[in-house]
């Protein structure tokens, strides 16, 4: 996997919005974001349990990518997203910290090759993957990006 991240040139990938980005407010006027401005979290709480809005947005941020047999045209494509919703975050939503996720499994055992990227608020520093234990998640490959972190 590291030699086809090797082959791509970060600084030349087009960026183009293929998402919106949504921000919204729960019924305790809590901040979530969402990539479809159907999903919605208006009577989610976080207070007594402070995952419970950025699970929600674990959950509702999945970009699911298949559009190829060929890793490299499905990692490229990943990539344009992944570097388009980053680009979002940082202009729009400057004043929150996100993890945007991007993992890539090759092809096995008749499923095609295939990406996921992810994001969510960092709230109170609790993090759904754990950074400090990286190696023990199952992806093939993953790239993860701390977006507005000063």
């Amino acid at each position: 996997m590291k030699e086809l991240i090797s082959d791509i040139d970060l600084s030349n990938i087009e960026l183009k919005n293929y998402y919106s980005v949504f921000e919204k407010e729960n019924y305790q006027n809590e901040k979530y974001w969402v990539i479809s401005n159907e999903s919605d979290c208006t009577m989610c709480k976080a207070p007594a349990n402070i995952g419970n809005l950025s699970n929600f947005e674990w959950d509702n941020n999945e970009i699911y990518i298949a559009n190829s047999l060929d890793i490299k045209q499905v990692l490229n494509l990943s990539l344009k997203m992944f570097m388009s919703l980053k680009k979002i975050l940082e202009e729009n939503y400057h004043y929150q910290v996100f993890d945007l996720i991007l993992s890539v499994s090759e092809m096995k055992d008749d499923i095609a090759p295939n990406a996921n990227i992810r994001f969510y608020a960092v709230r109170d520093n609790f993090r759904i993957i754990d950074l400090e234990n990286i190696d023990d998640y199952k992806s093939e490959a993953l790239l993860i990006e701390t977006v507005n972190q000063n």
